[in-house]
């Protein structure tokens, strides 16, 4: 598997998180596995949350999920189940969108659009980890 380095996407300011990853293309489909580590805190720009880079465009035009999972570590001391997306009207250069399970309106999805990092008397950060498949542009 090769490495790369995923970072957040809709960033509002500086960007205090680190990612790493690992991928393999064949026969067209790359699978990939991303991780991102809140050492700051962050903030997306956006109401619509924080998107992630991929190792190599997806191929656009159909909607592609992911598995996701976000550990609170000494944020919240919790981990949330989720997903990543990349909608079909997207060109596929990134994931468009993170979201895990939130505790109201039927755990609904809710976009993730704040990482505590060191904030709040954290000591650890949070670390959102993505993996799956899709083909390749």
């Amino acid at each position: 598997m090769t490495q790369w380095t995923p970072k957040l996407t809709n960033v509002k300011g500086t960007d205090g998180t680190t990612g790493s990853g690992r991928y393999a293309v064949s026969d067209g489909v790359c699978t990939f596995t991303a991780m991102i580590s809140a050492r700051k805190q962050t903030s997306a720009a956006s109401s619509a949350g924080f998107g992630l880079t991929l190792p190599v465009p997806a191929a656009s035009g159909v909607r592609y999920v992911f598995s996701l999972s976000l550990d609170g570590r000494d944020a919240d001391n919790g981990m949330w189940t989720g997903e990543a997306a990349i909608y079909a009207g997207s060109d596929g250069s990134k994931i468009d969108r993170l979201r895990v399970t939130g505790t109201s309106n039927g755990a609904a999805v809710v976009k993730i659009d704040h990482l505590y990092g060191d904030a709040e008397g954290a000591q650890e950060a949070e670390i959102i980890t993505v993996t799956g498949s899709y083909p390749v542009a």
